[in-house]
């Protein structure tokens, strides 16, 4: 099913498949911010000061149909924002008023103010998302969209809308420099105009920026709307753009009242499909022989400790359970296929130990679990990867649709909790193994590559990425 679905689309977890044993630790929770307006990405400056980006609630301007929310009608305001939590506590949002789309009346699935992030010179950086076809966004890509050659599901998947009716998100799906004092903006790229011109993944024109590293005076940006991994210099220039993977997977469980159209099926229909498929309805937690390609949907990225870059993958719908990847950027600068077997990752982060945190929006599907279709409130868990390739389950208590993770120089987790609609936290999060116990766990069966020895015979692509590294100059 080649539908570029966006990040927190109909978001459908389960219990992952992986094979290992829970660790061992208490966890101790401390809420460090609240009542943030759909929170994703979280940063830190050089003193330790905490950013998290606020996408917002929207508001009662334009609205354009999302792949994003199941094609519900998301509208424009301006109430993104960035805020920073300073290490003596104070709370206080240094950026402001920023364009913003989310579903209405709920306030919920904003795309907005992503993440900030500094370069070694302590210069900050702001991405924004979007959630949707970027001819729509304003006039200028509304021009430059006129006679593309769309796909046949664009009309449905994210429908151009005319002139008129652009939203005036001027500033989404961009890179800028921000001046933290004065708010001012420096555009430095462009991703909506990019997907237009270039549309890497040769599918459907959509857009929607969702993660943001800096390393070498370069910037390394997910998009989960283009299914593309970027890289550019911090001006713009020598831009890097290659489509992550997609992968066929075979009996696909589907929520209730699901169809899909012939046309829609990979070539040849190999899980023998029938074709009035588009005329039936299955019944709850029917499994349809069926085998779908289904898009990547990259979503949070991160450094290694062998200097390499890494990201996760929601995957597109229905989500299936324990199908959702680790990718790791090898020296030619393709994705490979680094550890697997979980499901809707939000975001990753290796610790201080070399362990990679997996960070799982929820643990049980969304359309068993929802509530009148909200994606707030669904329990969700942080897997840790070892060196060798251990899989287990580190928490699986208090987490709920967490969209960011992080870890900081004491080695204490830093989390975007409830990150779906206006009761967002940042939490820090203290593992404590208890006396005389280790963490135990069993070898991931799955698992594509050994994680034995990070960086032995690796080119160090990227610096070393501790999240709060000295380099980093905070507002």
């Amino acid at each position: 099913m080649k539908l570029k679905q966006f990040i927190f689309t109909f978001l459908s977890g389960c219990v992952a498949m992986v094979s290992g044993t829970q660790v061992a630790q208490a966890a101790s929770f401390e809420i460090l911010a609240s009542n943030l307006n759909n929170p994703r990405g979280l940063s830190f400056g050089a003193d330790g000061s905490i950013y998290v980006g606020e996408t917002g609630t929207g508001g009662n301007g334009k609205c354009q149909p999302s792949p994003s929310t199941m094609f519900a009608e998301i509208c424009a305001g301006n109430t993104g924002s960035v805020t920073k939590i300073g290490i003596d506590g104070t709370v206080s949002r240094v950026v402001n008023n920023f364009d913003s789309l989310a579903l209405q009346p709920t306030q919920e699935q904003g795309a907005g103010p992503q993440q900030l992030q500094f370069d070694s010179e302590g210069n900050a950086y702001l991405l924004t998302g979007y959630a949707g076809f970027p001819g729509n966004r304003d006039l200028e890509l509304n021009q430059l969209s006129q006679g593309l050659e769309l796909p046949p599901d664009q009309a449905f998947i994210a429908p151009p809308s005319d002139p008129e009716d652009v939203l005036g998100a001027d500033n989404l799906a961009k890179l800028f420099r921000v001046d933290l004092a004065t708010q001012e903006l420096t555009e430095i790229f462009d991703f909506g105009e990019y997907e237009i011109l270039n549309n890497v993944d040769g599918g459907d024109f959509i857009t929607n920026p969702y993660d943001l590293e800096i390393a070498n005076n370069r910037a390394y940006v997910v998009d989960a709307g283009a299914n593309v991994i970027y890289d550019f210099s911090l001006d713009g220039t020598d831009v890097n753009a290659v489509a992550s993977l997609t992968q066929l997977v075979e009996d696909v469980e589907f929520p209730p009242g699901t169809m899909i159209p012939p046309e829609e099926l990979p070539e040849g229909n190999p899980g023998g499909m029938s074709p009035d498929v588009r005329d039936s309805e299955p019944l709850p937690g029917t499994i349809l022989p069926t085998t779908l390609e289904l898009q990547s949907v990259p979503t949070g990225a991160t450094i290694g400790p062998d200097g390499a870059y890494y990201f996760g993958e929601l995957t597109g719908f229905p989500y299936p359970e324990g199908e959702a990847r680790v990718f790791r950027l090898n020296e030619e600068g393709v994705p490979e296929v680094f550890a697997e077997g979980f499901t809707q990752i939000a975001d990753i982060v290796f610790d201080q130990d070399g362990n990679l945190l997996v960070l799982q929006f929820a643990d049980l599907a969304q359309w068993r679990e929802s509530v009148n279709g909200s994606l707030a409130g669904l329990p969700g868990s942080i897997l840790q990867v070892t060196p060798e390739g251990m899989i287990s389950t580190l928490l699986d208590e208090n987490i709920f649709s967490a969209t960011g993770i992080e870890v900081d120089n004491n080695g204490d987790i830093i989390l975007v909790n409830n990150g779906v609609g206006t009761q967002g936290e940042v939490v820090r999060v203290t593992m404590t193994p208890p006396p005389g116990i280790e963490p135990e766990s069993v070898p991931e069966p799955t698992s594509v590559l050994s994680l034995v020895a990070f960086g032995v015979g690796s080119r160090f692509l990227f610096k070393g990425k501790n999240k709060q590294v000295s380099d980093k100059d905070s507002a």
